[in-house]
């Protein structure tokens, strides 16, 4: 064992320096923070650079250092979701059974709500973004895409190995599941105190897995 694991000669033993983020960084963070509030509270289009720069304590033109235009800010708050996402799941193996599926989808609806301000500024610029005109346009229509791709071919993999009834529309299933989802998180948004995603969604997810289950 090195001195570096037991501690000094004299038997002391120093605590492990962590690595502390550069000033850069942890600046950028408070940014991304501030535009995720701002973003939710008034939407992408009608946000200021400068209230983002006043709610991270920093002038506009230290705001613009580092990203130089609203676009720009948008990209990097897109950026770190898909960073997120990636990070939270993708060490995680999906068990190709129905019990697996519906964990999974309980995760993800777990994930979409641990941070309010996030949650609704994902939501409002999504809405914004249905105008082909809005930055974000393509980065949410890719998305749309990917997400319902990937629970139509964990759908239909579950059919063929006899997980789920044969005679399970996938694409109307998919359209479902996100519909579900995205209505529970605007509920939750508006009356929090009222709506209980979590409990409401295990239900819904018990249901879904009896009504699609394979008959013996």
């Amino acid at each position: 064992m090195s001195d570096d694991e037991s501690g000094t000669e004299s038997g002391e033993v120093t605590p492990a320096k962590r690595r502390r983020a550069p000033k850069g960084e942890m600046r950028r963070a408070a940014l991304l923070d501030a535009a995720t509030v701002i973003f939710a509270r008034d939407g992408y289009s009608s946000a200021s650079m400068r209230d983002v720069a006043t709610l991270a304590g920093i002038g506009t033109v230290g705001l613009l250092h580092h990203f130089p235009n609203k676009v720009a800010l948008l990209n990097a708050l897109l950026e770190r979701r898909d960073q997120r996402v990636t990070s939270r799941f993708h060490e995680l193996t999906l068990e190709m059974t129905l019990e697996g599926f519906l964990k999974f989808l309980k995760l993800s609806m777990g994930f979409s709500i641990e941070n309010a301000a996030e949650c609704q500024a994902s939501l409002v610029m999504n809405t914004e973004s249905l105008s082909s005109a809005h930055p974000a346009w393509a980065w949410y229509q890719e998305r749309f895409h990917l997400t319902h791709a990937h629970a139509r071919g964990h759908l239909t993999a579950l059919i063929e190995l006899g997980e789920i009834r044969s005679d399970i529309d996938v694409i109307a299933l998919a359209q479902e599941i996100f519909s579900v989802m995205d209505g529970l998180q605007i509920q939750w948004l508006r009356s929090p105190e009222e709506v209980d995603v979590m409990a409401v969604f295990d239900v819904y997810v018990r249901r879904l897995g009896r009504d699609i289950q394979a008959r013996p």
